[in-house]
């Protein structure tokens, strides 16, 4: 991919709704915790905020409305971080691929966190869940496909939000 300076550059690694706060009064957004800051395309920081914000309706029933609230989101999301970074509307399109590298870099992370804590490395539901949908090449972490319910709740770990899945 493009590594020109609108596609690529100083992504914030962390971009989630934890890592931001708004003034209500005049609009402001101030993002913090910056110790995973480096270099990466722009789409990562946006799939990394998708991935988080599906918290925001992930007890909704209707696929069709989880959808339409994400494309709502996205598109309020995108909107505030094109305020600040320029973005090709070509890169857009990778927001399904750059999902899955988010979901990658958890799993990573996750097996990297039972390696450093001297764990036996286990994949419990969630961690089962992510490969699947990487596997099956299932999109959006599959929380528009039949996989997903939100009968059986999983709490992810390090996350604000749960997610539901079978």
């Amino acid at each position: 991919m493009d590594r020109n300076h609108e596609s690529f550059g100083m992504i914030h690694f962390d971009y989630n709704d934890g890592n931001y706060s708004i003034d209500f009064d005049n609009g402001q957004i101030t993002v913090y915790d910056f110790d995973n800051s480096c270099f990466g395309w722009y789409m990562y920081d946006l799939a990394d905020l998708w991935r988080s914000g599906v918290g925001w309706t992930s007890r909704e029933q209707d696929a069709g409305k989880r959808k339409k609230f994400m494309d709502d989101y996205f598109k309020t999301a995108l909107e505030g971080y094109r305020s600040e970074t320029k973005i090709e509307d070509s890169m857009l399109d990778k927001l399904p691929l750059f999902i899955k590298v988010t979901l990658m870099e958890n799993i990573v992370d996750e097996f990297e966190c039972m390696w450093n804590n001297g764990e036996e490395p286990k994949c419990d539901e969630w961690l089962s869940y992510c490969i699947k949908c990487l596997e099956d090449d299932i999109p959006y972490m599959g929380f528009f496909h039949e996989i997903y319910s939100v009968k059986n709740p999983l709490s992810m770990r390090n996350e604000i939000f749960s997610l539901f899945v079978m």
